[in-house]
């Protein structure tokens, strides 16, 4: 017997701004990634590189929504949260979590280090930190990872410091 295929009806986001709330301005498309309508694309603020950013949120908490990066023509990319926006671009690249793992976008949009870490932090004079099977932790202002397996990579994504265990107190060295 053939069971009837429901249509999923689309998830239907708010865009916030510092200004105001601009309801119903995306939906999740076919591939399950949201995409903004025509109208709120054209009136986004968007950078010298052709950027711009946007918080979608579900509801009315700011804090449970998800930040993207935009440009023209291509899919919004989720990005980590940085200081209470999106992700800044360090040293060109910012992070973006993809399927649960966090990876670095550049300023195309391209996903030019696979999202394949637990946890990351942003990157600093041509490296970053990252680690696996780390969890992450706050005081409800502020959020780090903690536990797991820690190591540093370069631009290109290479390890340049072989992971090792992180301990509880005691403060990450690499050379």
């Amino acid at each position: 017997m053939a069971i009837d295929r429901v249509p999923v009806p689309p998830v239907v986001f708010d865009c916030w701004e510092p200004e105001r709330t601009f309801k119903q301005c995306a939906a999740t498309g076919p591939d399950g990634r949201p995409r903004l309508k025509r109208s709120y694309l054209a009136r986004l603020r968007y950078d010298r590189d052709g950027l711009a950013s946007v918080l979608l949120m579900d509801g009315t908490d700011t804090r449970k929504g998800q930040w993207f990066y935009v440009r023209r023509g291509v899919a919004p990319v989720p990005v980590e949260l940085m200081d209470n926006g999106p992700d800044y671009f360090k040293d060109g690249l910012a992070r973006s979590r993809v399927g649960g793992k966090v990876g670095y976008i550049d300023r195309k949009l391209n996903l030019v280090i696979p999202a394949q870490y637990d946890g990351a932090y942003p990157f600093e004079d041509g490296f970053a930190v990252v680690c696996t099977a780390c969890t992450i932790a706050g005081d409800g202002e502020h959020s780090w990872y903690e536990g797991g397996q820690w190591g540093r990579i370069d631009r290109k994504g290479r390890v340049v410091s072989p992971f090792r265990p992180w301990e509880k107190g005691k403060r990450l060295e690499f050379d």
